[in-house]
């Protein structure tokens, strides 16, 4: 048949269960970008053996001072890696800012980043250090 004629078959996900196509990060970080402030949620391994994964999140001004005291925070609790989604280019500041503290950034689509499975128990950043 000819290429116009033949019928397009669609493709449908699949899982693979490989664990060599599974990245894990023990120390992460993922960011809501919004025009005035991102929602920021890090994930860091439990504080003592046997405890639960620790998830704080936080609101942060969207100003170059306010995202980089953000990235040393991010950079002394040894994340390592950042997602951020954005619906709009109010990434670009955040992006900047944080590679330009040594941390690995990516933006993730919005549609892709709400699809993410697993509910979290957050707690909160102080100045006083992470509370929960």
């Amino acid at each position: 048949m000819a290429g116009s004629q033949q019928k397009k078959r669609k493709l449908s996900a699949q899982v693979v269960e490989d664990e060599d196509y599974q990245l894990r990060y023990e120390r992460c970080a993922g960011i809501d970008v919004a025009k005035a402030s991102g929602v920021v949620c890090t994930r860091l391994p439990a504080q003592r053996d046997g405890g639960r994964r620790v998830a704080v999140t936080e609101t942060v001004a969207a100003t170059v001072p306010a995202i980089a005291a953000l990235a040393g925070r991010l950079a002394a609790a040894g994340v390592e890696l950042v997602s951020m989604e954005s619906t709009s280019d109010y990434w670009r500041v955040w992006f900047y800012v944080l590679e330009a503290h040594g941390l690995a950034v990516q933006l993730v689509n919005s549609a892709q980043a709400r699809q993410l499975p697993g509910g979290r128990r957050p707690t909160t950043w102080t100045p006083s250090g992470w509370r929960g």
